[in-house]
């Protein structure tokens, strides 16, 4: 039989550096739409604009994919715990009793 090994403590702290990074991509806000109009130049105004607003459908982007990556972690995490729990159960009810006075 071949064992199943998980290093919860690794998957533990990835769930707390992704949770770190979307923090910082939520709270960052939106960019760049406000500094625009102070750049004094319509075409440089602009492209701060453009500019922007790339940045803005990206970091939502990047903040749905740390959101998937946080769920999948979770979800691991939690279907091996269960797993682990319930294999530990059935090895109980399969091992021989050994609280007995020596009968079997």
């Amino acid at each position: 039989m071949t064992d199943i090994q998980i290093e919860f403590d690794a998957l533990r702290t990835a769930r707390v550096r992704v949770d770190d990074a979307l923090s910082t991509f939520e709270s960052a806000g939106t960019v760049g739409g406000d500094l625009a109009g102070l750049t004094g130049e319509d075409r440089l105004s602009g492209k701060v604009r453009d500019f922007a607003d790339n940045w803005d459908y990206n970091r939502g982007k990047l903040i749905e994919k740390l959101q998937f990556l946080r769920d999948g972690i979770d979800a691991i995490v939690d279907t091996m715990t269960e797993v682990d729990a319930e294999l530990a159960r059935q090895a109980e009810e399969a091992a021989p009793d050994t609280d007995s006075d020596g009968e079997n």
